[in-house]
């Protein structure tokens, strides 16, 4: 074994025994209930509320009735909880002077807005209600007509490039990057998956919370023909409007080309936009350092940012990540932490309450 290995080897235990530290130091249940927004600051380091002094948290014994129902939730922090435990939880009706005031600006005649709120540490805040957040448009408040909190359902679309495009090899890390995805959804959560190429646009599994019968379906899918990627985005994103969760997104895995759309790339990103749901564009050709050094490559990869960006949503590739990770691993760690933010945003809806119609559009040039 030569000492660079050996060397790895070393760190990779050191990052592991490091971690198994500081979750036996700290237990992760507190770090939870210390980062719910409407939790005491006085009580956020205060381990007399899971358990008493001198007992042991694992000793159902002596854990307070907070702990019993904190830990039967799936060490889940619930609305119900915060009104049940007022000595632990600052009460609704009371604004939450710590976080950043953010204003958000919209101009539409429908308008379902998708907010992630992090505190001065990156972390997520989690227990916000309604009344901590105030929507302006055109400098006149709004009036929020429904506000989903973090917990709330969501429906998810999965667009995969199967055209001529994308080489047996990408398919097969877009198949396992589609299974670590449905892995790391919740019970309540619905997902769809299309495909697009020589058979046109399909739908090959309709909205559904079980994930039985994904691996199979994905065996099935090839890469041979044109790409119809605009016109699939719009296709899902019709679909996806229609489904009764107020929380969507649109995850898009593909190279970025279109070569026989109806749709224009500008047409897409608006009415995808219009119809509230964001583009999580994810790029696995461009990770390759053979495609960094190709000008179609680039263009494709430039098509599938503006499209996330213009409809609020992000564009991802694998590089970049911790070195000793492969490049599965790697994937599924941005699976896990994009459906982890996902499920952390809220969502709010509301109509403007000006008659103004108002145009939409960003300043780039039409493609």
């Amino acid at each position: 074994m030569s000492l660079k290995s050996l060397f790895k080897i070393t760190i990779v235990i050191l990052v592991l025994w490091l971690a198994v530290w500081r979750t036996a130091g700290t237990p992760n249940h507190m770090n939870i209930y210390a980062n719910d927004a409407r939790s005491k600051p006085e009580q956020r380091t205060n381990c007399a509320i899971c358990h008493t002094v001198k007992g042991r948290e694992s000793d159902p014994k002596l854990m307070t009735t907070f702990s019993l129902e904190f830990k039967a939730n799936g060490f889940r922090i619930s609305p119900n909880m915060r009104e049940r435990f007022p000595a632990l939880f600052i009460g609704r009706d009371v604004p939450i002077g710590d976080i950043k005031t953010e204003t958000i600006t919209v101009t539409t005649e429908q308008v379902v807005v998708n907010v992630s709120i992090k505190n001065g540490k990156g972390k997520y805040v989690p227990g916000l209600g309604q009344g901590d957040f105030k929507l302006l448009e055109d400098d006149r408040e709004q009036e929020i007509q429904q506000f989903f909190g973090e917990d709330s359902p969501m429906a998810v679309a999965v667009l995969l490039d199967a055209s001529g495009s994308a080489i047996e090899k990408d398919l097969d890390r877009a198949r396992n990057a589609v299974l670590d995805l449905a892995y790391r959804l919740k019970p309540d959560d619905a997902l769809a998956i299309y495909t697009f190429g020589e058979g046109g646009i399909q739908q090959i599994r309709d909205y559904s919370s079980t994930i039985g019968d994904i691996k199979p379906l994905l065996k099935t899918v090839r890469g041979r023909g044109n790409t119809p990627l605009y016109d699939a985005i719009l296709q899902a994103t019709e679909e996806l409007r229609d489904r009764p969760e107020r929380r969507r997104a649109l995850i898009l895995i593909s190279d970025g080309g279109d070569s026989v759309s109806q749709a224009t790339q500008r047409e897409t990103e608006r009415k995808t936009f219009l119809a509230g749901i964001s583009i999580y564009a994810i790029d696995l050709i461009n990770t390759q350092k053979e495609a960094k050094r190709s000008p179609e490559r680039q263009a494709a990869a430039k098509t599938l940012k503006d499209l996330a960006e213009e409809t609020g949503g992000r564009y991802i590739t694998s590089e970049g990540g911790p070195w000793w990770l492969t490049n599965r691993g790697k994937l599924k760690r941005i699976f896990s932490d994009l459906i982890d933010e996902l499920h952390k945003q809220y969502t709010i809806a509301y109509e403007p309450n000006n008659m103004r119609k108002a145009t939409w559009g960003t300043g780039r040039s039409s493609k």
